[in-house]
C-alpha cells in the first residue's frame, strides 16, 4: 500500500483501532518506520511519530481486553518512546509556528500513558505545561482531575489529602463543563460522584497561612526558585508555587514492624536511610541553585590567579561549572541508593554489592528470572510507578532505554564527568550537538553549559518523583499489613523531628 499523505494514515488508524484491527494496525507500523525521513519537515516527524505512539496504544488497549493488571507491558513503552520522540522534535519548533494542536495532543496522551503506569507526578507536570498555553484543553484538565485523585488516595497525611481530593473534584467538574467526548464524560462523571460521597467539596475551603520564604534574600531567592521549578519534597508543590509548598515535608510514612526486628528502641533504618536520601537530594538541589546564580555574577576569586591555556574553541573553566557537575554526580547516584531502601523496607536480602536501581526489581538481579515474589502479584500503584522510573536509564550492556530517546546523553554526561572528560562550552558561541555528531565522543564529550544546566535540572525533577513515589508504595504497603491484623496488640513509637536550631 501505498499512502501519498499523512493524514491517510491517521484515518486508517482510526479505522483499526474502531474496529480492533490488529494485523492492520502491526501493517500500519511496518510502512510508518519505513518512511524516509528527509522527506518530511519536523511536525510532519514528529506526527509520524505520534501515529506509531497511537498504534501501540491501540495494540495495548486490545491486549488489555483479555490480562490483568501488569508490570511490564512492550506496547506502552513503545508508546510512551514514540510520544517522547515527537514531543521531543516538537520542542524545536516554535508554538507559533505550529498551527496546529499536535503538541497538546501529544503531552496530553504522553501524561496518560505516564499516569497509567503510576508516574502520575511526571504527568501532572506535563498537563500543566498543555494547560499553561491551552487553559481549556478538557482532556488535560480531566485527566489532571483524575491523577490527584489517586494521588490523594496514596498519601498519608489527611491534611493533604483533602486539598489533592478538592483540586480533583473541581477539576473535573471543569472538564465536564467545557465538554469532553461521551465515553469520556460518562466515566468522569461517575468519579465526580464518587468524590461527593466522600465530602462536600463544594462546601470546602483551605486558606493557606502567609508562611516566609526566608530570612535573606538569598534564601528567598533559593525557595522560590525551588517552588518555580516543583523541586520541593512536598505534594502541595505538585499543585501550587505558594509559600505553604516551600518546605520538604515529606518523610517516609509510619510502619508496623516485629518486636523481635526493632532496634532496641531506636528508629527503623528505613528512617536514616529516606533521612539520607532526602539530605542528598537537597544538597544537590541547592549547588544547582547556586551554581546557576554564581553563573549570573562575576568571577569567582577562586577562579582567580589560575593559570589556563586558551584552546581558542569557547569551553569554559568555572567553578560554577564543576558545581553543576558535582550536583549531577550527586543526584544521580541517589537511584542506586532508592535500591537500598527497597531492598531494606521490602526485605528482598539481596546482597548490598548487587544492588542497583535497574535490577533490584528482579530475582538474582536479573530481569530474565522473574520479579521478585514481593512485587510479583503486588497491585501497588505507586511502587510500579516507581519501576517504570528504572526503565529511563541505560544499563551497562544497553545503547538505549526502552522508555527515553535520549537516554545515551545522560548516561554519557555521567560516564564523562565521572571517568573521561565532559568539555563545556557556551551555548550561544558553540552548537555541541552538531559537534558530537560530526567528531564523535569517545574519551571526550562537548556539551553547553545551557544543555548540562537543564539536564541536572531533568535529573531533580526524577529524583523527587522517586521519592514521592517510595514513600506513597511504602504507605501502601502499610494499609495492606494493617488490614491483614487481626487482634494482634500494635504499640507505638514516636519520632522526634531534627530541629534546625540545633544542627550543629
Amino acid at each position: 500500500m501505498d499512502y501519498t499523505s499523512l493524514d491517510e494514515y491517521a484515518k486508517l488508524i482510526d479505522g483499526a483501532i474502531d474496529t480492533g484491527d490488529e494485523d492492520l494496525l502491526q501493517t500500519l507500523l511496518v510502512k510508518l518506520n519505513n518512511l524516509p525521513e528527509h522527506d518530511f519537515n519536523k511536525i510532519e516527524l514528529s506526527k509520524i511519530e505520534f501515529f506509531k505512539a497511537n498504534c501501540y496504544s491501540a495494540l495495548r488497549q486490545l491486549k488489555d481486553r483479555h490480562l490483568s493488571w501488569g508490570w511490564d507491558d512492550p506496547e506502552l513503552e513503545r508508546e510512551i518512546y514514540h510520544l517522547r520522540a515527537a514531543r521531543n522534535m516538537l520542542s524545536e519548533v516554535p508554538l507559533k509556528e505550529d498551527q496546529t494542536d499536535l503538541r497538546f495532543r501529544v503531552s496530553t496522551n504522553l501524561a496518560n500513558a505516564l499516569n497509567h503506569v503510576g508516574r502520575f507526578v511526571e504527568a501532572i507536570d506535563l498537563w500543566d505545561e498543555v494547560l499553561a498555553d491551552a487553559p481549556d484543553y478538557a482532556m488535560s484538565v480531566g485527566n489532571r482531575g483524575f491523577a490527584f485523585l489517586w494521588y490523594g488516595k496514596y498519601l498519608y497525611d489527611p491534611g493533604h489529602q483533602g486539598i489533592l481530593l478538592n483540586e480533583s473534584y473541581h477539576k473535573i467538574k471543569q472538564a465536564l463543563k467545557i465538554g469532553v467526548e461521551d465515553h469520556a464524560a460518562v466515566g468522569m462523571q461517575e468519579w465526580l460522584d464518587h468524590l461527593l460521597e466522600l465530602r462536600d467539596w463544594e462546601s470546602f475551603h483551605f486558606q493557606s497561612e502567609n508562611e516566609s520564604r526566608g530570612d535573606s534574600e538569598r534564601e528567598k531567592s533559593y525557595r522560590t526558585w525551588c517552588l518555580n521549578h516543583k523541586l520541593f519534597l512536598n505534594p502541595l508543590n505538585d499543585l501550587w508555587k505558594d509559600d505553604i509548598a516551600a518546605n520538604d515535608v515529606l518523610t517516609f510514612p509510619s510502619i508496623i514492624v516485629k518486636l523481635e526486628k526493632s532496634h532496641r528502641g531506636s528508629p527503623p533504618e528505613v528512617y536514616g536511610i529516606y533521612n539520607q536520601l532526602k539530605q542528598e537530594y537537597v544538597s544537590a538541589r541547592y549547588m544547582l541553585f547556586d551554581a546557576i546564580k554564581e553563573s549570573q555574577e562575576g568571577v569567582h576569586f577562586a577562579d582567580k590567579r589560575v593559570k589556563l591555556y586558551n584552546m581558542l574553541d569557547y569551553r569554559n573553566y568555572r567553578l560554577w561549572i564543576e558545581k553543576v557537575k558535582m550536583a549531577f554526580l550527586g543526584v544521580h547516584a541517589i537511584f542506586d541508593k532508592i535500591a537500598y531502601l527497597i531492598n531494606e523496607y521490602w526485605e528482598l536480602n539481596q546482597p548490598a554489592r548487587r544492588i542497583s536501581f535497574k535490577t533490584c526489581w528482579f530475582n538474582n538481579g536479573k530481569a530474565g528470572d522473574g520479579f521478585v515474589p514481593a512485587f510479583d502479584a503486588s497491585q501497588n500503584w505507586p511502587l510500579r510507578g516507581l519501576y517504570w522510573i528504572s526503565k529511563e536509564f541505560v544499563g551497562e550492556k544497553e545503547i538505549s532505554s526502552s522508555l527515553q530517546p535520549d537516554a545515551w546523553h545522560i548516561a554519557e554526561i555521567r560516564n564523562h564527568i565521572a571517568h573521561k572528560y565532559l568539555k563545556v562550552f557556551d551555548h550561544s558561541l558553540v552548537d555541541t550537538k552538531s559537534w558530537r555528531c560530526a567528531k564523535g565522543h569517545e574519551w571526550e564529550y562537548p556539551i553547553s553549559e545551557r544543555e548540562l544546566i537543564n539536564q541536572t535540572l531533568k535529573l531533580l525533577n526524577l529524583v523527587r518523583s522517586a521519592l514521592i513515589y517510595v514513600s506513597l508504595a511504602a504507605y501502601d504497603e502499610e494499609r495492606r499489613k494493617l488490614s491483614e491484623i487481626d487482634d494482634e496488640l500494635i504499640g507505638e513509637m514516636q519520632l522526634f523531628e531534627v530541629d534546625d536550631k540545633y544542627r550543629l
